[in-house]
C-alpha cells in the first residue's frame, strides 16, 4: 500500500493508524506540494449498495469541506480510488484525546473543560450547518501541539454506520459498536437524533478526561443498559477536588432526554466557559489524595420477560465494579471428573475407534402426511427391532457416549424421531428412514456398525463417538456431528462454528467491549502455528482471535501443570488484558492469581458441552463456581438453562410446541433437531435425484445411497431453530457464539456476538 497514488496526486507514505472502518495514511499531495493525511474507507459491497453509498459519500464529503472552523480538522479533497472513498484531511501535529488518556490516566481540570469548550465551538459550525457528528470519542479529537482541539471525522459516521453490516469490517479487529461508551440513549433507540446526541457524547468524553474511566465500563449490553436507564457516578465522587458545578454539567450533558440537555452547542459552551472560570473544583479543595474510581453498576441488557417492575438502582456507594476483585468463598473441592470420553480424545491419542450397537427400543416409523390410518401416523403399527417390517426403510444412527447409560441415547433418539417428523410435516414427502441409537463401547470396531445395519446411509449426534480414524468410516458415511466443529473435507459435517471462529468473534468482542489488545490463552486451546500454516483446518482458538487484532499468546506451561506462583509469574511476564481459564481441576490456581492482578478473566465453553450428561454437568456446575462475578464465557450451545433468554433472538426456540420445548431442556436438544432438519434436507435432496432406491429392491445400493448422501450435504441451505445452516469444507459458516457473565454466582446470557455487534 505505502507508495499507492490515488487519483494521480496523493502518494501515501506511513501508516498512522487503522481502525473498523478503514486506515488513515501520511501522504503527500503531489499537485500542491504539502503533507496531508489521507483516510481510506472500505468501499461498498454490492453494485447497488456501491452507487448509492458513494453518492451518500460524495455529498456529506463536500458538505464537511465547506465547515470553516480552527477546531475541525479541515477537509481538502475526496474521491475514489477504484471503488475505495477517500477524505483528504489536513495533518494535524498532535495527539488524539484517546492517546492523552492511555499516557496520563485523566487530565487537569482546566485542560479537560478547555478542550471541551473547543470541541463546542467546532458542534456550533457544524451543528449550523446541519451536519450532526454522530461519533464523538476520544479518538475523534486531537489537541495540537497548542494546545487546541479540533474534532475530526465530520461527514463520515453516517456512512460507516450505513457499512457496520458488511462482514468484511470484523476482519480488522476492531468491532462497529467499538463507541458504545459514548453514545447517547436515542442512538440504541434506534432514533436519529440530533445535535444534542453531539453533546451527551461529549458529555462522556468530558467525565473520561477528569474521572480517568468512562461514565460506564463493563461489557457492552451492560453499558447500554446503563446509557438508557442509570445516571453515572457523579464526577466529584471519583474525584474530591471536583465541585457542584461539574457534577451538574456533566448530568446536564448526559441527560436521558435530550430536551434536559443544553438546547444547543452554543448554550453547552457558555455553561463549559462558566464553569471553568470558577476553576470547576469544590471550595476549599487543595491537593487531594483521590481514591480510586467506583465504576457504575453493569446490568443485564434488559429485565426478563416476566419481570413487572424494573430493578431499583443501588446507592451509589453500593455499586459493585464489573470486574470485581473480591476474593469468592471458596467452594467444597470439585467432585472427580467424569470418566475420559475416549470418543473424542481419539484424534489427540491415535487410538482406533470402537463401538458397539445396542438393542434397539422401540422405533417410530416415520411417513408423510398422505398416509395415515387410525393405528399410527405412519398407517401401520411401530415395530422394535430390526425386523422384515422395516425392510423399506434406511436407517440413521444417532451416535452418543459409551460413558453415557442407554436412556439417554433414547432420548436423543427420540429428538431426531420428533425432528424428522416435523420436517415431513412441512414438505409433504415421507422419509424412508428409521432412527436408532448407536453407542461406543470400544469392543467392536467401527466398520462393523455397517454389518450390523447394512442399511445405514447416516450417523448424526456425538459422531465421534463412533467415527473412527483409522477407518475410512469417515468418508463413506454423511456423518452430522452436533457437537463440535467439522474438521475438514474427510469428516464430518460440524454444526458448530470452529475454533478459529469461536476464537473471532470472542477477539472481536472483546476489542470492542473492553479494548482489549493482549491475551493469555490458559483454556485448553493450544495450536501449532506451523501446522497451522499447512493445513487450514488446523487454525484454533489462538488463530482466531491473533485475526480479530488480539495478540493472543500460549500460556508459559500446559495449563494444568501451571500453579498460582506459576500462572502469576506469566502474567507479570506477559501484561495482557485478559486471561482465558483452563477447563479443569487446576482453575483454582489461575482464578487466585489472576483475581490479584486485575484482569479480565474468560471462560471458554465450546465444544462437547452440546452432548455432554448430567454427570458432565455436575462436574463443570462446581468447576464455575471457582470464578468471580464479573467473569465472561463464551460458549457455542444453546444453553437450556436460560430458556428465555433466547427466545428474541431465536423465537422459533420458543414458540415450537410444548412437547418439544420438553426435549429442548436436554443439553443440546435444540442442536441436535437442528442437525436433523439439515439431514432431512439432504435425503429429500438425494431422493429427488432418485439416489435413495427403494429399500429391497433391485436397485438398492445403501453404499452409493451413503456417498450420495455425503455429497447431498454439500448443498444445502436449512433454516433451524438458531439459524440458517450450510457448510464449507464441512463447516457450518456463521453459527452463534454466545457470551455470559457471572453474576450472583450464576451464567447471566448477554446475547451472541452477532446480535451485540452488529
Amino acid at each position: 500500500m505505502r507508495g499507492r497514488l490515488l487519483s494521480g496526486r496523493y502518494e501515501l507514505g506511513e501508516l498512522l493508524g487503522a481502525g473498523g472502518m478503514g486506515e488513515v495514511w501520511r501522504a503527500r499531495d503531489r499537485e500542491l506540494g504539502r503533507e496531508v493525511a489521507v483516510k481510506l474507507l472500505l468501499a461498498p459491497g454490492g453494485e447497488g449498495e456501491r452507487k448509492e453509498q458513494l453518492a451518500r459519500f460524495r455529498r456529506e464529503a463536500r458538505a464537511v469541506a465547506s465547515l470553516d472552523s480552527p477546531h475541525i480538522v479541515a477537509v481538502h479533497d475526496h474521491g475514489t480510488d477504484g471503488d475505495s472513498p477517500y477524505l483528504v484531511m489536513a495533518l494535524v501535529d498532535g495527539r488524539t484525546l484517546h492517546d492523552v488518556l492511555a499516557e496520563n490516566g485523566r487530565v487537569s481540570v482546566a485542560d479537560a473543560l478547555g478542550w471541551a469548550v473547543d470541541v463546542c465551538r467546532g458542534l456550533e459550525v457544524a451543528h449550523a450547518a446541519g451536519i450532526v457528528h454522530r461519533d464523538i470519542k476520544p479518538a475523534n479529537i486531537m489537541v495540537t501541539g497548542e494546545g487546541v482541539a479540533k474534532v475530526v471525522d465530520f461527514g463520515i459516521a453516517k456512512y460507516t454506520e450505513e457499512r457496520s453490516s458488511d462482514p468484511r469490517l470484523t476482519r480488522t479487529g476492531e468491532a462497529p459498536f467499538g463507541s458504545v461508551l459514548y453514545m447517547a440513549p436515542e442512538r440504541f433507540q434506534q432514533r436519529n437524533g440530533d445535535g444534542r446526541t453531539d453533546l451527551y457524547a461529549l458529555g462522556c468524553v468530558l467525565y473520561e478526561l477528569l474521572v480517568g474511566r468512562p461514565p460506564f465500563v463493563g461489557h457492552a449490553a451492560g453499558i447500554m443498559y446503563n446509557h438508557l436507564n442509570d445516571e453515572p457516578l457523579r464526577p466529584s465522587r471519583a474525584r474530591a477536588e471536583l465541585g457542584p458545578d461539574v457534577d451538574r454539567l456533566i448530568l446536564s450533558l448526559m441527560a436521558k432526554d435530550p430536551d434536559d440537555r443544553p438546547s444547543d452547542a452554543r448554550a453547552a459552551r457558555v455553561e463549559l466557559e462558566r464553569v471553568l472560570r470558577g476553576g470547576g473544583k469544590a471550595e476549599g479543595a487543595a491537593a487531594v489524595v483521590v481514591p480510586e474510581p467506583v465504576p457504575a453498576v453493569v446490568r443485564p441488557p434488559e429485565p426478563e420477560p416476566d419481570d413487572v417492575h424494573p430493578p431499583e438502582p443501588e446507592p451509589e456507594d453500593m455499586r459493585p465494579s464489573p470486574r470485581p476483585h473480591v476474593v469468592a468463598k471458596v467452594p467444597s473441592p470439585l467432585p472427580p471428573p467424569p470418566p475420559p470420553r475416549r470418543g473424542r480424545r481419539n484424534a489427540l491419542v491415535g487410538a482406533a475407534v470402537a463401538l458397539v450397537v445396542l438393542g434397539i427400543p422401540t422405533a417410530v416409523v416415520l411417513s408423510s402426511s398422505a398416509t395415515s390410518s387410525s393405528s399410527s401416523p405412519s398407517g401401520r403399527a411401530p415395530v422394535g427391532g430390526p425386523s422384515a417390517a422395516m425392510a423399506d426403510e434406511y436407517v440413521v444412527g444417532v451416535a452418543y457416549d459409551w460413558s453415557i447409560d442407554e436412556s439417554y441415547g433414547e432420548e436423543r433418539a427420540a429428538i431426531v424421531e420428533a425432528a424428522f417428523k416435523d420436517a415431513e410435516r412441512t414438505t409433504h414427502k415421507r422419509l424412508p428412514v428409521r432412527v436408532v441409537p448407536v453407542k461406543d463401547d470400544q469392543q467392536t470396531p467401527a466398520t462393523e456398525l455397517l454389518d450390523k445395519y447394512p442399511g445405514m446411509i447416516a450417523l448424526i449426534g456425538d459422531t465421534s463417538s463412533v467415527d473412527g480414524v483409522e477407518t475410512d468410516f469417515d468418508q463413506d458415511m454423511a456423518a452430522i456431528d452436533t457437537c463440535k466443529g467439522g474438521s475438514g473435507p474427510d469428516f464430518a459435517f460440524g454444526m458448530m462454528p470452529s475454533e478459529f471462529e469461536v476464537g473471532e468473534q470472542e477477539g472481536r468482542y472483546l476489542r470492542g467491549a473492553y479494548d482489549a489488545d493482549k491475551l493469555i490463552v490458559g483454556s485448553d486451546y493450544h495450536w501449532d502455528d506451523k501446522l497451522a500454516e499447512e493445513d487450514p483446518n488446523h487454525l484454533k482458538l489462538g488463530h482466531g482471535l491473533r485475526e480479530a487484532g488480539v495478540d493472543a499468546v500460549e500460556s508459559a506451561a500446559y495449563p494444568e501443570e501451571m500453579n498460582e506462583a506459576d500462572v502469576a509469574r506469566d502474567v507479570q511476564d506477559s501484561r495482557p488484558d485478559t486471561v482465558t481459564l483452563p477447563n479443569s481441576r487446576q482453575r483454582d490456581g489461575w482464578v487466585d492469581a489472576v483475581k490479584k492482578s486485575g484482569q479480565l478473566m474468560v471462560v471458554q465453553d465450546n465444544y462437547e458441552a452440546s452432548c455432554d450428561s448430567e454427570d458432565d454437568h455436575e462436574y463443570t456446575d462446581a468447576r464455575d463456581k471457582l470464578v468471580p462475578d464479573g467473569t465472561l464465557r463464551f460458549r457455542s450451545f444453546h444453553d437450556e438453562r436460560q430458556p428465555k433468554a433466547d427466545c428474541e433472538l431465536f423465537p422459533r426456540v420458543c414458540a415450537a410446541p410444548a412437547a418439544q420445548r420438553k426435549m429442548f431442556e436436554a443439553r443440546g436438544g435444540v442442536e441436535l433437531y437442528d442437525g436433523t432438519l439439515v439431514l432431512a434436507a439432504g435425503i429429500r435432496q438425494v431422493m429427488d435425484d432418485g439416489a435413495l432406491p427403494e429399500r429391497g429392491g433391485e436397485d438398492e445400493d445403501p453404499g452409493s445411497a451413503r456417498i450420495a448422501l455425503r455429497k447431498a450435504m454439500d448443498a444445502v441451505d436449512v433454516k433451524g431453530l438458531l439459524g440458517r445452516y450450510r457448510f464449507k469444507d464441512h463447516q457450518a459458516l456463521d453459527r452463534p457464539v454466545w457470551i455470559d457473565v457471572r453474576e450472583k454466582g450464576t451464567w447471566k446470557q448477554l446475547g451472541t456476538v452477532g446480535s451485540l455487534t452488529g
